[in-house]
């Protein structure tokens, strides 16, 4: 679909002044969070302090956002992936696996009634996701990190056991593409909802992945995307959890699990608890209610419908958890 002009606008162009406004507002706000906030252990604070401290068995007593209780400013960082300025750097490498599935097109409807293009403003949860995808990863909060991207449904022909096709990008052909970038906009307007929602091989792509395609000096994470519960493949939440924690075991990598209307969010929990991703409060900046029906702190992220300011302030929040110069941030991969 070629894109179109909606009400958001292109978001790469911004031709429309109010939502050039809205974003530019987003991204100032949100690249001063990254540039400031510090960590420590698994718990976070979005003031800048530390917000708590991990138990040690991977399980955290405080959270990032407005309802950790701040305990004073963190002395171990020498400077944010990126864009702090300061002696370190460990830029993050994201990658993201992103559910197509039809009820990805809600409510508007499965296929080509919930797609549409970067800029277009239709009513699904698919829209709303791809424009924010768009928006974070070509925004100045993004910038010196890199991602690449990858979609998954029933209609791919996955493979539960290997996680083929999932472990390999749709952008780019191979490795990260550093940020901000609008290149990804052409793969978010190619693909449309559709099929079901084989999580375990998404899980697999997305280990397999991470695991290979490891940057000295940078910090590897996953961030699985979905709106459902799993369907096909391997549906026991204890088995799923378990491919990611054997994974963290094995690399230290992270996945981070950001979950949509539709989905059972107690049973994206337990997936995510796997991932050792650190917790977050029910309040992070512009996203409310970022643990759904689940008790915070929690460690799977909720965007709702997957309003882009809302989903914007979660990758940005994700981004800076994994930030690897700052204590309790992601792992830097060490060199080969």
């Amino acid at each position: 679909m070629a894109p179109g002009a909606g009400a958001w606008g292109t978001i790469s162009t911004m031709r429309s002044s109010a939502p050039l406004a809205a974003l530019a507002a987003i991204s100032c706000t949100l690249a001063l969070a990254i540039a400031c906030s510090s960590s420590s252990d698994s718990t976070f604070s979005s003031g800048g302090a530390s917000s708590g401290a991990s138990s040690g068995d991977g399980t955290s007593n405080g959270g990032f956002g407005s309802s950790g209780t701040s305990s004073g400013a963190s002395s171990g960082a020498s400077g944010a992936s990126g864009t702090s300025g300061g002696s370190c750097f460990a830029p993050v490498d994201m990658y993201i696996v992103f559910d197509k599935s039809g009820s990805m097109g809600e409510p508007k409807g499965n296929g080509v009634p919930g797609d549409c293009s970067i800029g277009q403003n239709v009513d699904s949860k698919w829209c709303r996701g791809i424009n924010a995808l768009s928006g974070y990863l070509n925004s100045a909060s993004s910038k010196d990190q890199a991602a690449a991207i990858q979609f998954f449904s029933g209609v791919d022909n996955a493979n539960c056991a290997t996680g083929a096709p999932y472990g390999t990008p749709a952008m780019p052909a191979g490795g990260f593409t550093t940020l901000p970038s609008n290149t990804f906009d052409s793969v978010l307007n190619s693909n449309v909802p559709g099929g079901a929602t084989p999580i375990e091989a998404a899980l697999r792509g997305l280990t397999s992945f991470t695991a290979a395609n490891r940057r000295p000096g940078h910090v590897t994470i996953g961030i699985l995307v979905t709106d459902g519960d799993p369907q096909g493949c391997n549906q026991n939440l204890t088995a799923l959890s378990g491919i990611l924690d054997a994974h963290y075991q094995a690399t230290k990598i992270r996945t981070y699990v950001i979950g949509m209307e539709g989905a059972t969010f107690s049973n994206l929990e337990k997936i995510a608890a796997g991932g050792n991703a650190p917790t977050h409060a029910d309040t992070v900046g512009a996203l409310n209610n970022a643990c759904g029906d689940v008790n915070a702190p929690c460690r799977f992220w909720n965007v709702g419908n997957g309003d882009p300011a809302g989903f914007i302030q979660a990758l940005a929040a994700i981004q800076e958890s994994a930030d690897g110069c700052k204590p309790g941030g992601g792992t830097v991969n060490p060199p080969k």
